[in-house]
């Protein structure tokens, strides 16, 4: 039961204490300051502010945490400016970009346990979204609105959240090419790992294998596709408690075709997660170093790396290169 404990939540770690202080935060630019309208920028032309969200997702993307933790508090505070100074004509593509914006830094937020700036950076997504005309930006603003309402224990406002912003792009946009349907595809894995969390078994598995069919249509590329949902088998599992079945579910993917490093750093997660559930550390071990290689910010500065790596520390000695490991992630 401890080891289950352990695995099953994070504790709530805050991006400052995670991430190195970016050069921009010592002089006051954070995202906070952006939020409380205490740090300003100049509007940008909508091309160039686009560059830059484009950017930012990219290195989100790559699991470049460090790097967009730095360019996140300007990138806010041009997207704010920008929108307030728009147009009529641009009112509602500016609010666009300003939800980009602030999702983007919701995801980085998410990623590092700052449950806080996480809901206020989404829900600041979905208001200005809601002023936009992109169904595909509402319904992403809705989808990380209802992962921070699930961290912050709200699961059942969560999941009404979620499927009903994937009914919502369903109906009203009938889902005509594949950023649509991997869009809903996310959006009913989300539903399915929510479900999960909540202990509703029956619901997570239904949920999950309907997402693969707009999976399927979504095709390949750097999309949602059915290797997502091979992943979300693994989480789903694991996180259930079935982590025989997570492993199973390990083994049958292969990570190379994983194309973003943030999406193979799940991966990498939730496989060293349920070895360790599993009772077998060494295999845990294994993932995490695997990890290190593949995504190393995702082992130095996210919360699940810390906890394992501590957690292997005190219940093993007898795995080589385990201190070291901890020693190059502050651990020890």
């Amino acid at each position: 039961m401890r080891r289950r404990n352990f695995i099953a939540g994070s504790a709530a770690v805050g991006m400052s204490a995670m991430l190195p202080r970016p050069a921009a935060a010592v002089r006051g630019d954070t995202i906070e300051d952006v939020l409380f309208g205490t740090t300003t920028a100049e509007p940008l032309p909508a091309s160039q502010l686009a560059a830059q969200i484009t950017a930012a997702r990219a290195d989100y993307r790559a699991a470049r945490y460090t790097r967009l933790a730095r360019r996140l508090p300007n990138l806010l505070a041009h997207a704010v400016a920008s929108r307030a100074v728009a147009g009529a004509d641009d009112q509602a593509a500016a609010a666009s970009r300003l939800a980009q914006a602030y999702g983007v830094a919701s995801q980085l937020s998410i990623k590092m346990h700052d449950n806080g700036t996480a809901r206020a950076t989404a829900n600041r997504a979905v208001q200005a979204a809601t002023a936009g005309t992109d169904p595909l930006v509402l319904a992403e603003s809705h989808r990380l609105a209802a992962t921070a309402l699930r961290r912050t224990d709200h699961g059942d406002a969560a999941q009404r959240l979620v499927l009903d912003a994937a009914e919502q792009l369903r109906i009203t946009t009938a889902l005509p090419d594949p950023d649509h349907h991997a869009l809903y595809g996310q959006l009913l894995a989300v539903a399915s790992y929510t479900a999960a969390i909540r202990n509703d078994r029956d619901a997570a598995w239904t949920l999950l294998g309907e997402a693969e069919t707009p999976a399927r249509a979504a095709g390949l590329g750097d999309r949602f596709n059915s290797t997502e949902v091979a992943v979300y088998r693994i989480s789903v599992a694991r996180v259930l408690g079935d982590y025989g079945t997570a492993v199973d579910y390990a083994r049958k993917v292969d990570p190379r075709r994983i194309i973003a490093p943030e999406r193979r750093a799940r991966y990498w997660e939730d496989t060293a997660l349920a070895l360790h559930g599993r009772g077998r550390p060494a295999g845990a071990f294994d993932a995490l170093r695997a990890a290190e290689r593949d995504v190393p910010e995702e082992v130095q500065h996210r919360p699940w790396a810390q906890q394992l790596t501590q957690h292997l520390l005190s219940s093993s000695t007898s795995l080589p290169g385990l201190r070291d490991l901890a020693s190059r992630i502050g651990i020890a």
